[in-house]
């Protein structure tokens, strides 16, 4: 099975602001036209601004991770249990801090196979996105290029898995038609949301659609279903949940150990990453 990661031209729990060139001439008719912000579904607007509102105070996450894949194609599936710790941009005197996120995965369970032990770490320390892959031995630092300070990281339907934490409601809404509907007896505690990509943005995307759970008490998510370009579906759960508790910076710095092969190599637009 595949993760995927493409940084082109975004994570649940994460932060995405395209960067914008300032312009101190005025707008023109049409140029004011074209930025027009898309219309938006009023109840899945309301959804989307707590979730951003969540995300100005959530400094820090902690969560245990369930991962499933299911290729619909071939029939094979993995299932995977972890952890995920995530830390929102800071600033610092006037300087700068990216989000930076760290995956684990401790088990892996290839259909209706044993579980055995299988430990993969993605690390993204606000510079370099680290894979850490036990059972070879390895170590793959990918660069990104200076510009990109990280923007993609994080962002549905661009990062390495959907981890949609600091989301901004004009972001959300630039990239996806996002409606929602009254919540299931088996839906409590959260409220639903639909993203599809729109078809201006849908090229850049790895996703066909994104259904997601998030929790009514903290308005974090809680459960992710992407359908991928790919023809997988992953399905995503986070549990005991910890927000704002300290995190140890070097948590997003994987140490190559000794005995290990280390790979650096710059990252390519659209690339895949197998674990």
């Amino acid at each position: 099975m595949k993760l995927y990661v493409t940084f082109a031209a975004i994570g649940v729990f994460w932060t995405v602001s395209a960067a914008r060139t300032p312009t101190t001439q005025p707008a023109s008719a049409t140029q004011r036209a074209t930025t027009t912000a898309p219309a938006v579904d009023p109840a899945a607007r309301k959804i989307l601004d707590a979730m951003e509102a969540a995300g100005k105070t959530t400094k820090t996450i902690r969560a245990d991770l369930t991962y499933k894949t299911v290729n619909t194609s071939l029939g094979d599936s993995e299932f995977r249990t972890g952890w995920v710790a995530y830390q929102g941009k800071q600033t610092v005197k006037s300087v700068e801090t990216p989000a930076m996120f760290r995956v684990h995965f401790e088990t892996s369970k290839m259909g209706a196979g044993k579980t055995v032990s299988r430990k993969v770490d993605y690390a993204y320390d606000g510079k370099t996105l680290t894979i850490a892959r036990a059972k070879n031995k390895t170590i793959t630092r990918f660069q990104l290029p200076p510009e990109n300070k990280g923007a993609d990281t994080l962002q549905l339907g661009k990062g390495p898995m959907p981890l949609p934490f600091g989301q901004k409601t004009a972001d959300m809404i630039k990239y996806f038609v996002c409606t929602t509907r009254p919540a299931k007896a088996l839906e409590k505690d959260t409220v639903y949301l639909s993203l599809v990509p729109r078809k201006a943005h849908a090229k850049n995307l790895n996703t066909v659609y994104i259904h997601m759970w998030v929790s009514t008490k903290n308005y974090l998510p809680v459960k992710i279903v992407s359908r991928m370009k790919t023809k997988d579906n992953i399905t995503t759960t986070f549990r005991k949940t910890v927000i704002n508790e300290a995190v140890k910076k070097d948590l997003f710095t994987i140490p190559k150990p000794f005995g290990w092969k280390l790979i650096v190599q710059p990252f390519k637009a659209g690339q895949n990453i197998k674990p």
